[in-house]
């Protein structure tokens, strides 16, 4: 079984990389994805909390020769480290397997099946198939432990050394290292097999410990240096002093979802334990409650340690108001399945003919998870982009705040892919960020020239609201009001603007003396007057063909905003009596989504006519 050990080392590497190939995103996906390319393309800056470690590996990874566009190869790479991951884990596995034993036997074929069902696990799968930063952080909590383990059953100082570098790393990656903590210092005053330890020697090695701690950690250096470089994407312009740097890593601009809404506790715990069964296949429901006995029987530190994992990820997660909060529950899960290896174990142990059945498990994930995370076919955020672009007139501005649908995307196809260079696009929510204006300036002088004296109006209010000291609300919203409708009033005789869906809905005092005709997927403004409506520039084959029978939330929302905006078109068709266009508009809406009411309605009411 030993010389067969390399080989299930590789497999547990090859087999979920191929498979992650197989389901991988052929494109540009929601929200941060095309952000995070543009970062890492470009060697800049990211969102919040800022991601140091994972930009400069993202970065090193573009220089291979892969084929296809950036983002495509991005998306190997997170393919490739959430794979490595599973590796890890087989490592991480058999050493728990080892210390439970008590043995120094060879249990590889169990770290596989352990391995094998992690790697399939739903959400860490999810990891794998686009480029997120959690596909790292998954490699980055399964390092820690794996060299934790190896410290405390090896008796290994240099082990926890390197376990602490591996967690500053982590938090160099992603601030929910920190979820890593209160286990790790119960462990390390809690050691399995051992007594409580509070001496003096203990306590100065783990002051130790925070050198190679501090060492990951300093990694963030990069972001003041690289900053102060004026890079094309250059989130937070941190190098504006230390104040800007803090307010960027402590992603305090988050911090309004955290621990602040009790009502998401019972909707986050239950998106939690309504996919517990597919992250073990269902049936390693049974492997996981023997692993928790297994564990417990051979040490309760190591059983609480554990437990600790969970418990604490989870008091995170339920605590913290976002949407996409699956990933968050990825080291909870770590834990869980960890506990499920024990209980591979402890089944071997019990019946050794039960082995091959062990890999059972793993083949059910894989089934049962494949369609969910099956990306391989899914170009709805590209789509959605090309449409809404194509729609622009040239030179054109375009205000939005359509983040997880289009405008990450388009960023990144603008700056690294060339895609319309001449449109002009302004996030309407990044302008409530003290480091967007400047950004702003810098890619789009001549737009923000001629709005000066409303930049720096808003910019004041703006300043005493990021830096916590007294503001006015009422002043800060009606300069904010101002300095967009400046944009609007200063270019538009030049240049054509547009506004979308969410801008004409939640900001009500933006444009107020223009029409909006719809256009694509936006609306042009217009000095009062009757225009044409049409639907010839948009293709939705590719965008219909992507939208999967079980929707996520954001499929619903890219979904019904495409809707909408094709009914508007047909709405706006009806106005200038224009019944052709309507009949075709609404059509389309209802080919995008066959239940939308408003298109349903729309379209009985010009079919009478």
């Amino acid at each position: 079984m030993k010389k067969l050990k390399p080989i299930f080392l590789s497999l547990s590497f090859i087999l979920p990389f191929i498979i992650y190939l197989l389901t991988l995103a052929p494109d540009v996906q929601y929200t941060d994805s095309g952000e995070l390319a543009a970062v890492c393309s470009t060697l800049g800056i990211a969102h919040p909390t800022g991601y140091p470690l994972f930009t400069i590996l993202g970065h090193l990874w573009t220089y291979l020769p892969l084929p296809g566009s950036q983002i495509f190869a991005l998306n190997i790479f997170a393919a490739f480290v959430t794979a490595a991951s599973g590796l890890v884990f087989y490592l991480l596995s058999g050493n728990l397997i080892k210390y439970i034993s008590g043995k120094d036997d060879d249990h590889s074929i169990i770290a596989l099946a352990s391995s094998l069902a992690y790697s399939f696990a739903l959400t860490i799968w999810a990891q794998g198939v686009s480029l997120e930063v959690y596909s790292l952080q998954l490699l980055m909590f399964n390092l820690v432990l794996y060299f934790l383990f190896r410290g405390l059953f090896e008796k290994s100082v240099n082990m926890l050394f390197v376990a602490a570098l591996m967690l500053g790393l982590t938090f160099a990656n992603h601030m929910t290292a920190i979820l890593l903590v209160p286990a790790l210092l119960f462990i390390f005053f809690f050691k399995p097999g051992e007594k409580a330890d509070f001496s003096t020697a203990n306590i100065k090695l783990l002051l130790l410990l925070f050198i190679p701690l501090l060492i990951g950690i300093s990694l963030y250096i990069y972001l003041p240096l690289r900053s102060a470089s004026q890079p094309e994407f250059n989130w937070g312009w941190v190098s504006r002093g230390f104040d800007k740097f803090m307010y960027h890593v402590q992603g305090k601009q988050y911090q309004v979802w955290m621990f602040s809404d009790s009502s998401v506790w019972g909707k986050n715990l239950g998106k939690f334990f309504s996919a517990l069964p597919l992250q073990f296949g269902w049936i390693g429901i049974l492997p996981l409650l023997a692993g928790f006995w297994q564990v417990w029987k051979k040490s309760k530190q190591l059983f609480l340690f554990m437990l600790l994992l969970v418990l604490t990820c989870l008091f995170y997660t339920m605590n913290y108001s976002i949407h996409d909060i699956d990933a968050y529950f990825s080291l909870a899960i770590i834990a869980l399945l960890l506990f499920m290896s024990a209980g591979f174990y402890f089944i071997w142990q019990k019946k050794k003919a039960l082995l091959p059945a062990l890999f059972v498990i793993p083949l059910l994930s894989a089934v049962m998870n494949y369609t969910e995370n099956d990306e391989s076919g899914d170009y709805l955020v590209s789509e959605y982009t090309n449409i809404l672009v194509d729609n622009l007139d040239e030179n054109a501005i375009i205000i939005s705040a359509q983040w997880d649908f289009w405008c990450s995307a388009f960023w990144y196809k603008q700056r690294v892919e060339g895609l319309r260079p001449d449109v002009a696009l302004i996030e309407k929510e990044l302008l409530r960020r003290t480091w967007f204006l400047p950004q702003l300036s810098r890619w789009y002088p001549e737009i923000t020239d001629k709005s000066r004296p409303e930049i720096d109006a808003f910019s004041r209010d703006l300043e005493l609201f990021e830096a916590d000291k007294p503001y006015n609300p009422a002043s800060i919203q009606a300069n904010f009001v101002r300095m967009l409708n400046s944009f609007i009033d200063k270019n538009i005789e030049t240049r054509p603007v547009y506004i979308t869906m969410d801008v004409l809905q939640s900001e009500q005092q933006v444009a107020q003396n223009y029409e909006k005709i719809p256009q694509g997927f936006a609306f042009r403004l217009e000095k009062k007057g009757v225009y044409k409506a049409s639907c010839k520039n948009i293709n939705l084959d590719k965008f219909i063909a992507s939208i999967p029978e079980e929707k996520s939330y954001l499929d619903e929302g890219i979904t019904e905003t495409a809707a909408m905006n094709l009914t508007n078109i047909g709405r706006y068709a009806m106005f200038v009596q224009d019944t052709t266009t309507a009949r075709e508009a609404f059509g389309m809406a209802l080919k995008v989504k066959p239940d939308y009411q408003l298109a349903l309605q729309s379209m009985m009411m010009v079919n009478k006519k």
